[in-house]
């Protein structure tokens, strides 16, 4: 057996196998034989049928058909095994990426048999100065702090959060919290998608339309009102906007919305807080952490989309493909999440899946040239997590499932160790870009 290779655009290549027809004659008895088992030949035992028998009874073509696919699938993992161990270019790894399009190209009788294999192959990437890079960018660095505001708004929530609610028979005020039925009209015409029954609001919130909750101030449960007011010019349906409309409102229920007094013994009552400056150091220095982190993680993505960026390689079409799957993955998990149909999200947005991959195709193409960056970097500077690293992100991600059936039924061991090893080495990899800054 030998092969030779020609080199395609986009990291693929073409290996041509030839197998002169001695090699290949075993393989052509073998699919004779085995035709001869599962079909059966009238007056021999299964397998047992000679050759010009089971050509007679079955056609030689036939037979050379099935003798093609068993010399393809036993001769193509060693072409490949000795393109690993010598690869074609010096220094250059061989790391076919998918499956090979098989092609044969000749096959007759008593003759040699010829295959050619198309695969793609992880690109080899000319990486720029990435060291220089990640100094460069590390300048776009910004020194984090924490607002007075920042620390009151979170007070502001621990409190609602333990806010005593109570429905009560007066009428509302500023900072209640209300149950209304309305509908919205438009010249007397009913406003699409503008009616609700039960419809929570918290009077003074501006979560509705402007102007609208001040209305609801002084109204008791059971009592009806009807409000128009002015869209504001700036609206999100421009068709709307700057329009009069008319709301008819009824009360259904007034709750009063208590808030705890912010003090040392609410505190205390919280957990290991002493004190109300001891939770604001607790508060300012967990928002200062989350700050820094962000920061950090937008550095991060400035750094290695600039290196990606400057990369010189030639991007198989068959590693967007993989992006782009993952993309739609992502996308649907998401939507169904929040218990909507996949098929009923791309009808509400008029796109079929074959757009979204067209509209996404670029910034798959992107995410591939960073991956591709973060791993050559690794090769380059040696780094790999060790063992422990690595259980341990994997024992991070199976605590999210909240049980062993879970963990059972969605999560893979082997695809778990791979995940968890790509988030460590990349995470290693910023660590050591960080360290050259």
């Amino acid at each position: 057996m030998n092969h030779t290779i020609t080199q395609l655009p986009e990291s693929q290549i073409e290996i041509e196998v030839t197998l002169p027809f001695p090699e290949f004659e075993p393989h052509v008895k073998r699919a004779a034989m085995r035709l001869s088992e599962e079909r059966g030949v009238e007056g021999f035992r299964k397998g047992k049928a000679p050759y010009d028998t089971v050509k007679n009874k079955f056609g030689e073509n036939v037979i050379y058909e099935r003798a093609a696919e068993h010399a393809v699938r036993n001769t193509y993992p060693a072409v490949i095994e000795e393109l690993e161990k010598n690869p074609p270019e010096e220094k250059k790894e061989f790391l076919p990426v998918g499956s090979p399009e098989i092609t044969v190209t000749k096959l007759a009788p008593g003759n040699e048999f010829i295959y050619k294999a198309k695969l793609s192959l992880m690109p080899h990437l000319e990486l720029p100065s990435y060291a220089a890079i990640a100094k460069r960018m590390s300048a776009e660095k910004k020194e984090v702090a924490i607002t007075d505001e920042e620390i009151a708004r979170t007070l502001e929530w621990i409190r609602e959060s333990r806010m005593v609610i109570t429905e009560v028979d007066r009428a509302a005020k500023m900072g209640d919290g209300v149950e209304i039925d309305f509908n919205i009209r438009h010249g007397g015409v009913k406003w699409e998608g503008g009616e609700s029954k039960n419809h929570p609001l918290i009077i003074g919130k501006k979560t509705f339309i402007p102007g609208f909750e001040e209305h609801l101030v002084g109204m008791k449960a059971g009592e009806e009102k009807n409000v128009s007011l002015t869209l504001p010019h700036d609206w999100h349906d421009k068709a709307l906007s700057g329009k009069m409309i008319d709301i008819h409102v009824i009360m259904k229920r007034v709750k009063d919305r208590a808030l705890p007094e912010l003090n040392d013994e609410f505190v205390k009552q919280l957990g290991a807080f002493d004190s109300v400056d001891a939770l604001k150091k607790n508060i300012a220095d967990g928002l200062l952490q989350e700050k820094k982190d962000k920061e950090q993680q937008r550095v991060r993505v400035l750094i290695i989309e600039a290196i990606a960026k400057e990369i010189t390689a030639e991007i198989p079409e068959i590693l967007v493909g993989r992006e782009l799957d993952k993309m739609i993955d992502e996308m649907r998990g998401s939507i169904e999440q929040m218990g909507m149909k996949w098929e009923d999200y791309l009808l509400h947005i008029k796109k079929t899946i074959e757009a979204l991959r067209a509209e996404w195709h670029g910034e798959a193409q992107k995410r591939v040239r960073i991956a591709l960056a973060l791993r050559e970097i690794a090769r380059k500077e040696n780094i790999n997590p060790a063992p422990e690293e690595i259980e341990k992100k994997s024992n991070e991600i199976l605590s999210q499932y909240e049980s062993q059936r879970d963990t059972d039924k969605h999560i893979d061991p082997d695809r778990l160790r791979e995940y968890a090893q790509g988030i460590v080495k990349n995470e290693k990899v910023f660590e050591f870009l960080e360290s050259i800054m």
